[in-house]
């Protein structure tokens, strides 16, 4: 049985539903308001933020106190690759620095419609690849990724290792976007379930990020892609998200080409629960659950 407290934020994500809005206010102005909305929230104590410029991407450090100044998760931010920012997820990156003991990096990585497939992922491998030039070890890495952040975080993983670049200690991700063919057998079976996506949503999502010829190519869909060599990868779902295939499969594709992983499933929640961190149970328990993973996974 779930918190009330989660019961609560299921109940106000329901009401709160309204397709046509969704679809029909402009873009940017969803942006602001997210934003807007984001920017009231609280960061945990004990957490210090320095921002600065990487490759002319606004870039943010949360960096808790007695952190190893070796160790690094790269967090990618979700948002349907045209939303999202350093703003609307630093309060969630700000409680995974706390409860890993580790700083996390989040970058702003260039925006769909207007910066379409491959920009976002150009410029994130080559923030990693600017983390290796600046003396951090690969194994002293980990990445994570929340909703449409885990397409940029496992291309980049995938692009790493078909060059042949030392690839990071570990990934994590919550509630994972990975397939932007839209072909998961969730989309239709539990799209009335979900309280927060719709699948026009998701739709519009995809439209805005790239052409159809390419939605099945791994580097936009990382589920199709194969995942020899990878680090160990931890997946958390709600158990009512429509986006829960993606979850499923890239967890069972990672163990058949030969990839630890683990698969965390968490009843009667919703896409990215984990934001919820400061008023939700679970939520906190989840990113805990993640610092766990990390202290004890072995590499590959």
């Amino acid at each position: 049985m779930i918190s009330k407290e989660a019961k609560k934020a299921f109940k106000r994500l329901v009401e709160s539903q309204n397709l046509d809005e969704l679809l029909n206010t402009p873009l940017e102005e969803q942006r602001q308001a997210w934003e807007e909305h984001a920017a009231k929230a609280k960061i945990p104590e004990g957490i210090k933020i320095i921002q600065e410029k990487i490759n002319d991407m606004d870039a943010e450090w949360l960096i808790p106190e007695k952190s190893a100044m070796d160790q690094v998760i790269v967090y990618f931010h979700g948002g349907g690759l045209n939303q999202g920012s350093i703003i609307t997820h630093r309060k969630l990156a700000a409680y995974v620095a706390l409860y890993t003991g580790s700083r996390v990096l989040l970058h702003d990585y260039p925006l769909a419609p207007e910066h379409p497939y491959p920009a976002a992922l150009n410029a994130s491998r080559e923030l990693y690849l600017t983390l290796l030039n600046r003396g951090f070890a690969a194994h002293k890495i980990v990445f994570g990724s929340d909703s449409s952040g885990s397409t940029l975080s496992l291309a980049v993983l995938l692009q790493l290792r078909d060059q042949g670049i030392a690839l990071p200690r570990a990934s994590f991700h919550f509630s994972p976007m990975i397939d932007f063919s839209l072909s998961g057998e969730s989309i239709e079976s539990r799209k009335d379930r979900d309280p927060q996506l719709f699948k026009e949503d998701l739709e519009m999502t995809v439209d805005f990020y790239c052409e159809p010829s390419v939605r099945k190519d791994p580097y936009v869909s990382p589920v199709f892609g194969d995942f020899t060599g990878f680090p160990p990868m931890f997946v958390q779902v709600g158990s009512e998200e429509i986006l829960w295939s993606d979850a499923e499969r890239l967890v069972n594709s990672a163990w058949v080409d030969g990839v630890h992983a683990e698969l965390s499933v968490w009843d009667d929640l919703w896409h990215v629960f984990q934001s919820k961190v400061d008023t939700v149970p679970e939520a906190k328990d989840a990113i805990k659950e993640v610092a766990d993973f990390l202290e004890n996974v072995e590499p590959n």
